[in-house]
């Protein structure tokens, strides 16, 4: 059977195709972090109550909610391409201007403005990665590219130091104005990308495939081969719930939403909880330093994923992930019935948390929708599958507060370890495996 492949070596090409497709999740990572450590700051200088510091923490989230099922969907009709150009741009403007907010209401809303172009970015990178993929590496490529989340995340945790160290309360205006140049580096490159094979063929046919492989072959010296016949049919987003794919409709998203629940709970809220539980005058800084430790599951977790990927598969790495975890937050709060909670303690936790969540849910619930999903509806069901993901981003973010208000870090742990188990079972009854399997 014919698919996506190259005569030469593609090396180059893909990991520019990587790259700029890469760069919006790098900013939901730099975002979602940079909220984390600006809290620390926000709430002495806008005097936060609860309330507002979650309608501030869901607000790029709500934004990603919406950009995402409404441009995934666009871009299957009109194509990936005219996405692609320009929703970082969106994404620039409203980071920027973030930094200039003077209270909650203006921070949410610019938030929420730059979470659209954030969300639109989703299906669309996801899709031209897949797309452009050879098939016996596809698994490799979509891991890293939502592996690039924890490399935003990376990134502001280094630009934060220096901030920290000598901007004082204007730390968190700086983390968001620096961040604003990210997304104008790739601007340039992603204009000179061209639309994908799989959409071209869809909409017009094999000729647009010939004068696509005349444009790669000029620019990189290689042919890609043919692609197999697609799925035949209107680009209509009900579609995702019609009989044929409503399983794996549910599966996508529900294994998503639960993971999300989990892991934006932690995200989010750690710098908080570490900062309570640490004595000191630099207590600010030693947060940070955390969180780059924090890291550290986080990567082996993703080396782990992209060597094991395309050996083992996806279902096999989804359900370790989601029952090691379950393990952990089971484990993490039996324990503390007979110690009391330190910092390593929780610390440790929340890494092993990481290191499973990034063995399996992190990156196969990204893999799973544009590779299950014909391109005709490829990149609406990648952006329902978002959007759906980030309903449990927004009840974490949310909820997070206010439990751990009334019922303490204990509850919590119970709270987070019930949606791990959600998420096991749904995978152990409806993932199907794709390893190497042609897209549609």
């Amino acid at each position: 059977m014919e698919y996506v492949s190259y005569h030469g070596n593609p090396v180059k090409f893909m990991r520019r195709i990587t790259i700029l497709s890469s760069m919006g999740i790098v900013m939901d990572g730099y975002t979602l972090t940079v909220f984390s450590y600006a809290l620390l700051y926000l709430i002495p200088e806008m005097h936060l109550s609860s309330y507002e510091i979650s309608i501030m923490g869901i607000s790029s989230i709500m934004g990603v909610f919406v950009g995402s099922v409404i441009f995934g969907h666009l871009a299957d009709k009109y194509g990936r391409k005219s996405i692609y150009l320009y929703d970082l741009i969106f994404v620039s403007i409203f980071i920027f201007i973030t930094g200039f907010s003077v209270n909650y209401i203006e921070f949410s809303i610019f938030q929420f403005l730059a979470g659209i172009g954030i969300g639109a970015d989703y299906p669309v990178s996801s899709s031209i990665q897949a797309e452009y993929s050879p098939q016996e590496k596809r698994g490799k490529y979509l891991v890293f590219n939502i592996f690039s989340f924890s490399i935003g995340s990376l990134i502001f945790l280094i630009v934060a130091i220096p901030l920290v160290l000598f901007t004082g309360p204007y730390a968190w205006r700086y983390m968001y104005i620096i961040g604003a140049v990210f997304p104008l580096i790739v601007l340039f490159s992603r204009n000179s990308l061209e639309e994908t094979p799989y959409w071209l063929k869809e909409k017009f046919g094999d000729n647009a495939l010939k004068n696509l492989d005349k444009k790669i072959e000029s620019e990189t010296g290689f042919h890609f081969m043919g692609i197999p016949e697609l799925e035949k049919g209107k680009s209509k987003l009900s579609d995702i719930f019609s009989k044929k794919y409503i399983l794996m409709t549910i599966f996508v998203s529900i294994a998503w939403f639960s993971y999300d629940v989990v892991s934006y709970g932690i995200w989010t809220y750690s710098p908080l909880i570490f900062s309570t539980q640490i004595s000191s005058v630099y207590t600010n800084l030693y947060v940070v330093f955390s969180g780059m430790a924090e890291s550290v599951p986080v990567f082996i977790g993703f080396i782990i994923a992209i060597y094991y990927v395309e050996r083992i598969g996806r279902r096999p790495l989804l359900i370790i992930g989601f029952l090691g975890s379950l393990i952990v937050l089971i484990s993490f709060f039996f324990i503390n019935e007979f110690i009391s909670i330190t910092f390593l303690f929780t610390f440790s936790a929340f890494g092993l948390v990481h290191f499973f969540h990034n063995i399996g849910p992190s990156p196969m619930t990204y893999d799973y929708p544009v590779e299950i999903f014909p391109t005709r509806i490829r990149a609406s069901a990648m952006g329902f599958s978002t959007s759906f993901s980030r309903l449990g981003s927004i009840l974490a973010v949310f909820s997070f507060p206010f439990i751990d208000a009334l019922f303490g870090l204990k509850a919590i742990v119970i709270y987070f370890a019930a949606f791990e188990f959600i998420g096991l079972i749904i995978t152990l009854l409806l993932a199907p495996e794709t390893k190497n399997t042609p897209l549609k």
